[in-house]
C-alpha cells in the first residue's frame, strides 16, 4: 500500500515544490500541554517518600493530530518545586479508551505505548524548575488513537539514603485535569479534586513533543507499508529463544508510485513488537528479490542493512511499534522493482525472545524465515515461507519503511521480462508501449537464427540452451525521440521430472479412508531416473513440504491423495519441473455378520450351527471375497461349515475375516454363536368342570390362571394351545371354556421364548364332574335392637337350602368375602346395619371345584316412632292436659305414672303429675315389633320473686333475677322483652322492673331494682344528645349531694337529685374539652367518686 506518493516528472519541480509546501506538518513539532505559559508556580500537592504517579489526559484532535496520522513522541517536561537524590523518575505514554479511569487489575491503563527516560532527581529546593527528558527512541502513538495519558512516576531508590519526596509544580492557569496515584492514600488513578486531601489547583506541569506523520496524505516522503491501519494485534506465530528469526514483507516498488528511473532512499524502519524477554535486538536487511520470491531468494542479493537496536524488556502483551531511525541511510538504487524489507530478531543476551504483531487489516502476504517448523522440516534455516504455510495467514506482519525518492535518470520507456525460470521461452515488454512508435528487438542467442530478432511490441523468445545472454530493445517513440534499452538475462533448461507409479494401500479402519502403510521407498528414484545434481521436493494434498517422503507414509487427504514432485537444479532451485501421482486407498470390505442362534434342546448348553449359511449372507453374489472363521484360540474353523458344533457352552464368540482377493485387504469382526435355552412350560393341575345336565360337557371350565401357571415368573413369552390333533386353539383359551371332547380333553400348552423362538410344551388335562343343586333361602326379618342391629333366628337354615341331599359341605360369606361360622347359628346378629347379604358355598365333598352359590338376606325392620314431647307443663289451675299421635299405627298403650292404662288410642288426657309411657306397635314383613316412649307432666306452681341481685358503678354491670316456683318460666326487665335467661348484662344505670311469667301464662311476679351510674363524658353542645352531666337515678336517692371539680381540684358547681344536671358552664363560662372529677353522696348511704370526659 502506497502511504505517501513521491513526486514523479523532475522537470516539474516548481509545481510540486508548492504542493509540498502545503504540507508543512508533517515533520512539525507539536507540545501536547494543558498548562498556559511555562512559569511555574508552587502548589498545595503532596507527596512522600514512597511510590507516586502524576498524570494528564491528551485528547490528540484537540492538537490537530488527525485519525490517520501517527505521532512520534521525542521528549517530555516536567516542572518541580522541590526534591531531593533519592527516587527516579521515567515517562510512560498510555493509550486509553471510553472506559478510563476504569481497567480491571491494573492501576494503570493496560495499553502501554510505550516507557522511556529512567533518570535520577536532582536536588532542587529554591525557585521551581522544569525537566528535560530526551528520549533515547520515540514513543509512537499510532494511527487512529484517540486520547493518551502521560505519566510521570516515580520510583523510590531504597538503596538510596536521602528523601525520596518530589514536590510537582504547576502553572498559575491550566485548561485540564490532572491525575494523581500514590502516597497509599488513594485505591487507584483519581483526580487531584477528588482526592482524600483535594487538591483542586494542582495544574501538574506535565508536556510531551513529538512530530506527526501522516499516513494518508501526499507529501515529500514515501512509506511502503502493507498495513491498512496501525491496530496491533497478537499475531499467535512462536518466537525462539537463544536463536535468530526473521520477518520480512516483500513490496514492488511500482505500486508505490516508485519508477524505474528513480532511486528509493530509506531512512527508517517501524516494526510491531507484542511481547519481549531478555535483551532482544532488531535490525532491518533490504534485499532486491524477483517475481520467483521466495526460491529466488539470496542474501547475495542484500542492497543494505540498518543498524541494530535493543528492544526493552518491558513490552508485554500489548503491542507497541518499535522505529528504527537509520544511522545510514539505504540507497535502493534505480531500476530495482521489487525488494524485500526483513527484519531480523537477535540476541544481545539472555533468552532473546522477542515476538512480531500484525494488524488487522492489511493487502499482501507476511513472511518468515528461520526457527519455523513446517511440513516435514523442523527448521527452514535461510528458506521463506509465507505465515499461511504454517497455519497463520491472518499474520498480517506490522513492518514498514520510510524515505525519499529521488530521479536519477531520464529514461522514457523501460524493459519488462517475464522471469520464468521453468523453461526457455520468455516474454519481453516496454512501458509505456502507447508511446512507441518501432522497437526492434536483439536476443543476443545467433544460434536461434532468424528468431534472434523481432520488432513485435511484446515478443516471446525461445533460448537455445543454457547460459547468459544480453538482450536490447532499439526503441523509436512516436515524438521521435531514440533510446536503446539493455538487460542481461539468464535462462537454463529446468530438469526433467520423471512420472512416479501410483501407490495402493489399505485403509487402517474401516471407512476412514486413511492408511499408514503407503510404500514410498521408490518415490525419489523413479522421479528423478538417474539424473543427479537435482533438489526433489514432495508437496502433500494439504501442502506439506518433504525432502524425503517418511516411509511408510501415511496420507493427509481422505480416500486419494495427490502428491506434487517438484525436481530442482541445485544451484538453481528456481528452475524445476513438475509431476504427481496418487495414494490410493483401498477400502477395506464392509462386514457386519448377526449372532448366530439355536434352541438347546438337550439343555446341555452344546448345539449344531449351520456356518454355510453365513458364508452365503456375506459373499452373496461376488466371485472375489473369501470368508474364513477363527475360534477364540485362533484356531480356524475348517469345512465343512454345514455342522459346527460350539466348544464353549452357552455362548462362543467367533471372528469372521472377509478379504477382498482383488486387492488382498481384508476386515475382520466377531460375532457369537448362542445357544439359547429352552422356556420353562411348568406341570398344570388337572382343571374341573361341573356338569349340570350330566352329558358329560362342561361351560365352566375355569381357565383364567392357565398362563400364569405355566409361565411363572417368566416374561417375554407366548403361549400357545393346540388340541389333540395338534390343531391351534385360541390364545388366550376362552374362559370359561366348553370341553368339545366328552368327560376328558387334553390340551397342549406351548411355552415359546418371542425372543429367540425356542419353546417347551406340556398337557393340560379338562375333567367334568356333576354340579351339585340347591335352594335359594328366603330373606330373613327381626326388629331392630339398636341401631339397625338386631338378633334372627336361623334355625333350619340349612334344611332350606340343602334339602335331604347328603355328601355336601356348606359355607358361609360377608359381603367382604369374610367366612363365617359352619354350621350358621341359630341366632345372628347381623354385622351390617340395616340390611346384610350371606353368601352360601355348597361344594362336592369328593370334588371341591364343582360348587353351587347362592345368597339370602338379613333385613332388620325400623321400629316405629311418634312425634311427642319429653316434657308437658300443666298449670295448677288446669285439671288435665290432652295430647295425640299420629294415628296411623296398629297398636298404642298409656300407662300413667302409677302403671295404670290409661288409654289404647292414639290420644289420652293427661292429670297426674309425673312420668308417663307410650308403647307402640305396628305389624311389618309378618313380625310385630312396638317402641316404647317416655315423657313428664309437670304441674306449675306460681313464680315468685326471690331476690334480684345487680352490679352498678363499674363496667359490666348486670341484673339477676331469682325466682321460685315449678313451670317454664321467662324473664324481662322492661317488661316487654323476655328472655329464657334470667341473667342480663351490660345494663346501663337507671331504675328498671323485673319482671318473671310462666310461659304457659299460669301466674307472674315483679320487683323494682335501681342501678346506679354515670356518663363517662357527655357534649354540651346543645344539639339535644349528652348535653347535661348527671348520676343516672339520682332522683331515687332524697338530700343526694354531687361535687364537680376541674383537674386541679377547683370546685365548679354543686348538684342535687332534683337538678337535671352539669351543663359545663362555670361562672357563665364554657369549661374547656378536658377529664373532670366528681364526688356522690347519695343520702349518705353511697358514697363514691369518679371522672368523666367534657368533650366539644
Amino acid at each position: 500500500m502506497r502511504m505517501v506518493i513521491t513526486q514523479k516528472n523532475r522537470f516539474k519541480k516548481a509545481v510540486l515544490l508548492l504542493i509540498f509546501l502545503s504540507f508543512h506538518y508533517i515533520n512539525a513539532q507539536i507540545t501536547l500541554t494543558h498548562n498556559v505559559g511555562t512559569t511555574l508556580v508552587k502548589t498545595d500537592m503532596y507527596t512522600c517518600d514512597r511510590d507516586e504517579a502524576w498524570s494528564r489526559i491528551f485528547t490528540l484532535s484537540d492538537f490537530g493530530i488527525a485519525p490517520n496520522e501517527q505521532f512520534l513522541i521525542k521528549s517530555g517536561q516536567i516542572g518541580i518545586s522541590k526534591s531531593d537524590e533519592g527516587s527516579n523518575l521515567y515517562f510512560s505514554v498510555y493509550s486509553i479508551d471510553d472506559n478510563f479511569p476504569v481497567f480491571f487489575y491494573s492501576s494503570f491503563p493496560r495499553t502501554v505505548l510505550g516507557s522511556r527516560s529512567f533518570n535520577p532527581t536532582t536536588v532542587i529546593n529554591g525557585t521551581p524548575q522544569i525537566f528535560q527528558f530526551d528520549f533515547d527512541e520515540p514513543i509512537i502513538v499510532p494511527a487512529g488513537t484517540k486520547r493518551i495519558m502521560v505519566t510521570v512516576h516515580k520510583i523510590r531508590d531504597i538503596y538510596n539514603p536521602k528523601s525520596g519526596e518530589i514536590y510537582i509544580a504547576g502553572t498559575a492557569q491550566d485548561n485540564g485535569e490532572s491525575w494523581y496515584l500514590g502516597c497509599d492514600l488513594e485505591h487507584g488513578l483519581s483526580l487531584t479534586t477528588d482526592l482524600t486531601i483535594p487538591v483542586p489547583n494542582a495544574n501538574f506541569y506535565i508536556n510531551v513533543t513529538g512530530e506527526v506523520f501522516n499516513t494518508k496524505s501526499l507529501g515529500p516522503v514515501t512509506r511502503l507499508s502493507h498495513n491498512l491501519n496501525d491496530e496491533l494485534i497478537d499475531t499467535g506465530i512462536h518466537s525462539c529463544k537463544w536463536n535468530d528469526i526473521y520477518w520480512a514483507r516483500a513490496f514492488n516498488l511500482k505500486d508505490f508510485g516508485i519508477s524505474g528511473n528513480e532511486e528509493f532512499v530509506i531512512n527508517s524502519g517501524q516494526v510491531g513488537i507484542n511481547k519481549t524477554g531478555y535483551s532482544a535486538k532488531v535490525g532491518f536487511n533490504i534485499y532486491e528479490i524477483d517475481d520467483n520470491f521466495p526460491c529466488s531468494f539470496s542474501e547475495k542479493k542484500l542492497i543494505g542493512s540498518s543498524q541494530e537496536q535493543e528492544l526493552r524488556a518491558n513490552i508485554d502483551e500489548n503491542s507497541q511499534i518499535v522505529q528504527l531511525d537509520f544511522d545510514k541511510p539505504i540507497k535502493i538504487p534505480a531500476g530495482v522493482k521489487k525488494i524485500l524489507v526483513e527484519v531480523h530478531k537477535g540476541i544481545v543476551y539472555g533468552d532473546g525472545v522477542a515476538f512480531i504483531a500484525g494488524t488487522t487489516q492489511n493487502d499482501d502476504v507476511s513472511w518468515q524465515r528461520g526457527c519455523t517448523a513446517i511440513g516435514g522440516y523442523p527448521d527452514l534455516g535461510s528458506g521463506y515461507v509465507s505465515t499461511a504455510d504454517f497455519g497463520k495467514p491472518q499474520a498480517n506482519f506490522y513492518i514498514n519503511v520510510t524515505g525519499n525518492v529521488n530521479q536519477v535518470r531520464n529514461n522514457i520507456f523501460e524493459m519488462n521480462i517475464s522471469n520464468i525460470c521453468s523453461e526457455f521461452l520468455k516474454e519481453f515488454s516496454v512501458s509505456d508501449q502507447s508511446k512507441v512508435a518501432s522497437i526492434s528487438w536483439n536476443f543476443g542467442d545467433p544460434d536461434s537464427g532468424a528468431k534472434n530478432t523481432s520488432t513485435d511490441l511484446s515478443p516471446f523468445h525461445d533460448f537455445s540452451a543454457d547460459g547468459q545472454y544480453a538482450v536490447t530493445a532499439s526503441v523509436i517513440a512516436k515524438d521521435g525521440t531514440r533510446e536503446v534499452l539493455t538487460e542481461k538475462i539468464e535462462s537454463s533448461e529446468p530438469p526433467k521430472a520423471y512420472g512416479i507409479n501410483n501407490i495402493y494401500a489399505c485403509e487402517n479402519n474401516l471407512n476412514t479412508g486413511f492408511s499408514t502403510s503407503f510404500d514410498t521407498s521408490t518415490t525419489t528414484k523413479q522421479v528423478l531416473g538417474g539424473q543427479t545434481g537435482k533438489t526433489v521436493t514432495f508437496i502433500d494434498g494439504k501442502g506439506n513440504k518433504y525432502g524425503t517422503l517418511p516411509n511408510p507414509f501415511t496420507n493427509t487427504v481422505k480416500d486419494r491423495e495427490t502428491i506434487t514432485v517438484r525436481v530442482a537444479h541445485d544451484d538453481n532451485p528456481c528452475c524445476y519441473s513438475e509431476t504427481t501421482f496418487d495414494l490410493i486407498i483401498n477400502p477395506l470390505p464392509q462386514l457386519a455378520v448377526a449372532d448366530v442362534k439355536e434352541c438347546d434342546n438337550d439343555t446341555d448348553g452344546f448345539t449344531v450351527f449351520n456356518l454355510q449359511q453365513t458364508v452365503a449372507a456375506i459373499i452373496g453374489t461376488a466371485t472375489n471375497k473369501k470368508v474364513e472363521f477363527y475360534r477364540s484360540n485362533g484356531e480356524q474353523i475348517q469345512s465343512p461349515l454345514n455342522a459346527i458344533t460350539n466348544l464353549i457352552a452357552n455362548e462362543e464368540i467367533i471372528t469372521v475375516k472377509l478379504t477382498n482377493t482383488d486387492t488382498n485387504c481384508s476386515g475382520e469382526t466377531t460375532f457369537k454363536l448362542i445357544v439359547n435355552p429352552l422356556p420353562k412350560a411348568n406341570l398344570l393341575q388337572d382343571i374341573i368342570g361341573c356338569d349340570d345336565n350330566k352329558d358329560g360337557i362342561s361351560e365352566y371350565f375355569d381357565t383364567s390362571n392357565v398362563e400364569a401357571a405355566v409361565l411363572g415368573n417368566q416374561t417375554g413369552m407366548k403361549v400357545s394351545y393346540f388340541d389333540a390333533l395338534g390343531n391351534p386353539l385360541p390364545a388366550p383359551l376362552p374362559n370359561p371354556y366348553r370341553n368339545t371332547t366328552v368327560n376328558t380333553e387334553t390340551i397342549t400348552v406351548r411355552v415359546t421364548n418371542s425372543l429367540t423362538n425356542c419353546y417347551k410344551e406340556t398337557p393340560l388335562v379338562l375333567k367334568t364332574t356333576s354340579q351339585t343343586l340347591i335352594t335359594k333361602p328366603a330373606a330373613k326379618y327381626a326388629c331392630d335392637e339398636g341401631n339397625g342391629f338386631s338378633t334372627f333366628d336361623m334355625s333350619g337354615l340349612e334344611t332350606e337350602i340343602t334339602g335331604n341331599q347328603s355328601g355336601l359341605k356348606i359355607m358361609y360369606f360377608d359381603s367382604n368375602g369374610n367366612q363365617l361360622p359352619t354350621p350358621f347359628p341359630a341366632l345372628f346378629q347381623n354385622t351390617q346395619a340395616k340390611s346384610q347379604t350371606i353368601k352360601v358355598r355348597v361344594d362336592n365333598e369328593i370334588n371341591s371345584l364343582c360348587s353351587a352359590e347362592t345368597s339370602f338376606d338379613l333385613i332388620v325392620n325400623d321400629l316405629p316412632t311418634v312425634k311427642i314431647e319429653k316434657t308437658y307443663f300443666l298449670c295448677n289451675l288446669e285439671p288435665s292436659l290432652h295430647i295425640s299421635v299420629a294415628a296411623d299405627l296398629d297398636s298404642y298403650v298409656w300407662k300413667s305414672p302409677d302403671g295404670n292404662v290409661i288409654s289404647n288410642a292414639n290420644e289420652a288426657d293427661l292429670v297426674i303429675a309425673g312420668k308417663y309411657k307410650l308403647v307402640v306397635g305396628t305389624i311389618k314383613n309378618n313380625i310385630y315389633c312396638d317402641n316404647t316412649f317416655e315423657f313428664e307432666l309437670i304441674r306449675s306452681v306460681l313464680p315468685t320473686i326471690k331476690e334480684v341481685k345487680y352490679k352498678e358503678l363499674s363496667e359490666d354491670n348486670f341484673i339477676e333475677i331469682i325466682a321460685e316456683g315449678y313451670g317454664d318460666f321467662e324473664y324481662s326487665i322492661d317488661g316487654t322483652n323476655y328472655q329464657d335467661s334470667n341473667y342480663f348484662s351490660n345494663v346501663p344505670g337507671g331504675t328498671y322492673v323485673a319482671y318473671v311469667r310462666d310461659k304457659e301464662g299460669c301466674g307472674s311476679d315483679s320487683k323494682e331494682v335501681t342501678v346506679i351510674d354515670y356518663p363517662k363524658f357527655f357534649t354540651p353542645n346543645n344539639d339535644g344528645h349528652n348535653d347535661l352531666w348527671q348520676i343516672k337515678s339520682i332522683h331515687k336517692f332524697p338530700n343526694s349531694k354531687i361535687t364537680i371539680f376541674d383537674r386541679y381540684g377547683k370546685l365548679l358547681t354543686e348538684l342535687s337529685e332534683n337538678d337535671f344536671g352539669w351543663n359545663g358552664f362555670y361562672n357563665g363560662k364554657e369549661m374547656p374539652s378536658d377529664d373532670y372529677w366528681f364526688k356522690a353522696n347519695l343520702n349518705n348511704k353511697v358514697v363514691f367518686s369518679g371522672h368523666f370526659a367534657l368533650k366539644r
